[in-house]
Order: C-alpha cells, then sequence, then structure tokens
C-alpha cells in the first residue's frame, strides 16, 4: 500500500512538472537548476522512497574536547588537512613542562643503570691496582726490616722492642695489602643481579611515568583521522571547553566524493539492493535531479536519523540505513537532505511493481 501510495505521488509530480514546464516563459533558466526531464524515471519504475542526507565519504568526523581548557589552536573552515594533521589543541603548557621533567628521570634512572652495569672507570681500576702494588711493596720491605731484626737480634744488636715493632709493621702492612686488594676485586666485580633489577625497575617507573605524562597531552591535541577539510569549527581560540558534557569543537571529512545516508522504511528494505540506481532531489535545489548507486545497505533495523519536518512524517518508524554514492561529485554541502528514489533494477521493474500492487 505505501509503495502505491508512493508511485501515485510520483505521477502526480511528472504531470506538475510537465504542465510547469508548458506554461513556463520562454528563455533559458539559471545553469544551476537546469533539468533535463527526459532523464527523470518513469514513476512506475520507482520501487521505494526514502529521506537521506549528504555527508562525506569518510563520514562526517566530530571532535569533542577530551581535556578542560582553553583553546589554543583551532583550524579554519574550509583548511586542508592530513590524517594525523592537527585540527585544535587545548593549552597544555603544564603538561608539557611535566613531560620535560619526566624526561630528565629516564635519563637519569638510565644513567645509573648504565653506571651500574660497566662498572667503575678505567681510571678508578688503574688506581685500585696501583694501591695493590704500592701495599705490596711496603709488605715486602716490612718482611725484609724483621728478617734483619731477626738475625741482629740473636747477636744482642737488636733489642726485644725493636723486634716486636718489625713484626707489628709486617703484620700492619699485611693487612692493608689485604684491604687494598679487597677493593680491587670489587671494582673489577660484576653487579649483584638485585641491584641491576632495582635499576631497571626504577628506569620502567620513569618511562611509565612518561608515558601517561605523553597521554595526557594527546587529549589535548585532536588529530584528523583521514585526509579532508574543516567542514565547520564550533569553536575558537581563547574559549574554554569541558567534558562533562563534553565539548564539540570542529567537524572534518573527506568531502572529494560525497555520498547520501537515507532512511529506508523497514517496508521498503525487501526492494532495495546494492548497485540499485537512484536519483534524488532537494528542496534548496528546485526541479535539479541527482543520479547515484547504492554502495552498501546496513545489517540491522533501527531508530529513523533524518527528519523531514513534514507533518504527515511517522517518527517511530524502523529504518535500515542505506549509502549512496552520488555520481560526478556534485558540489552538494554536507548535512542537506534530500529525497531519494529507488529505481527497479533491469528486467526486474514490471515484478516488483507487481508485487507492490499485489
Amino acid at each position: 500500500m505505501r509503495t502505491r501510495t508512493l508511485l501515485t505521488g510520483c505521477a502526480g509530480v511528472a504531470a506538475i512538472l510537465t504542465i510547469a514546464g508548458l506554461i513556463a516563459p520562454s528563455g533559458p533558466g539559471p545553469a544551476h537548476l537546469a533539468v533535463a526531464r527526459a532523464d527523470i524515471p518513469p514513476p512506475e519504475t520507482v520501487v521505494a522512497s526514502a529521506p537521506g542526507r549528504v555527508e562525506p565519504v569518510s563520514e562526517e568526523r566530530d571532535f569533542y574536547a577530551t581535556a578542560i581548557g582553553r583553546i589554543v589552536f583551532v583550524a579554519p573552515e574550509g583548511a586542508e588537512v592530513k590524517a594525523g594533521q592537527l585540527v585544535a589543541e587545548i593549552d597544555n603548557a603544564d603538561l608539557r613542562a611535566q613531560l620535560a621533567a619526566a624526561d630528565a628521570r629516564i635519563a637519569m634512572r638510565r644513567s645509573e643503570l648504565d653506571r651500574l652495569i660497566n662498572g667503575a672507570r678505567p681510571e678508578e681500576r688503574g688506581a685500585a691496582e696501583a694501591a695493590v702494588a704500592e701495599a705490596d711493596a711496603t709488605m715486602h720491605l716490612a718482611q725484609v726490616m724483621l728478617q734483619r731484626k731477626r738475625s741482629l737480634s740473636q747477636s744482642g744488636a737488636v733489642s726485644i722492642e725493636a723486634l716486636d715493632h718489625a713484626r707489628a709493621d709486617l703484620e700492619s702492612a699485611t693487612a692493608r695489602r689485604r684491604l687494598l686488594a679487597e677493593r680491587l676485586a670489587l671494582i673489577n666485580a660484576p653487579p649483584r643481579p638485585e641491584d641491576v633489577a632495582i635499576a631497571q625497575a626504577n628506569l620502567a617507573i620513569a618511562k611509565w611515568d612518561a608515558d601517561a605524562l605523553q597521554a595526557e597531552v594527546d587529549k589535548t591535541q585532536l588529530r584528523s583521522p583521514v585526509d579532508g577539510v574543516v567542514l565547520r569549527r564550533y569553536k575558537s581560540m581563547g574559549e574554554t571547553v569541558a567534558v562533562q558534557p563534553p565539548t564539540l569543537i570542529a567537524a572534518v571529512g573527506d568531502i572529494s566524493h560525497l555520498r547520501i545516508r537515507a532512511d529506508v522504511d523497514e517496508a521498503d528494505v525487501g526492494r532495495v539492493a546494492v548497485g540499485q540506481k537512484v536519483w534524488a532531489t532537494a528542496d534548496a535545489y528546485g526541479d535539479r535531479h541527482f543520479t547515484g548507486e547504492v554502495a552498501k545497505v546496513g545489517l540491522r533495523l533501527g531508530r529513523k536519523n533524518i527528519e523531514t519536518d513534514r507533518p504527515a512524517e511517522k517518527l517511530d518508524t524502523k529504518v535500515l540505513q542505506v549509502l549512496i554514492d552520488l555520481d560526478g561529485n556534485p558540489q552538494l554541502p554536507t548535512g542537506l537532505r534530500m529525497d531519494v528514489f529507488f529505481k527497479s533494477p533491469p528486467g526486474d521493474a514490471g515484478k516488483k511493481v507487481a508485487d507492490a500492487r499485489g
């Protein structure tokens, strides 16, 4: 019944257009409203209609604030942007200062780990070895002096007290040599595993702190996910934005090719298929019509997304979203509401019309 009403309405529209063409004053009209009425499909070949809205091929990407603060940069409307390019930025001077300090801590912790793994410097090793050599010489001299005093003590030329002093000097030199040898061994020894683990953990914590701060900085920088243009700028530099609720800052889209997103009524989803030809009109462009082809048919019914503001419009209808590629990439503003008419595939029009009328 719905399709029968649609076809009758299309026939009435075609008749009105024909009469208007006969009584229109002579002379060419505006070029952008020129219509080749012979190209408008006959009403009997239209199997379904739906309201639609023009959108970029990439869909429209809205940028909401992900941090609280003051906007310090936002790209102007119409500016071309590449994927990853900055579209808007919120003041992040304090976060950048904290990030710089975190990077410095990473450098410090890395140096501590490197020093632990590399051990002492060559100069320190050389000084420790020289100290051991000096201790060897001192101990050797103490041994010689003790032997000499022992020989002299047997003849009574050296007192027992002097012999005791020589023996003490040798023991002192021996102990000092042992101490310096232990210090040299400590310098040459590899670091303990637990010390290395602690240094590595300190370095990892410093990196995690820097990563967390970098993530906070990234939240203040809104970058385009696609190549396109800035379709609209909702906020200007100097304005303050919030996240509860999130503030809409700008919208970006790839308008190198345009599509129509149509809400097909639940009753008509069986008459729509990928590859199907369509034509569409918009109140803003008068009699001009635009052709296209169905590129994608949705997989799930849902609520209406497009409202025509017409008195007879149903708002509780279940619809299926359909994407339509427009032919010739016409210069249309995104968001423009359009009426879309689906043509029956060649050789199948009679069957579908018959089914609709039955």
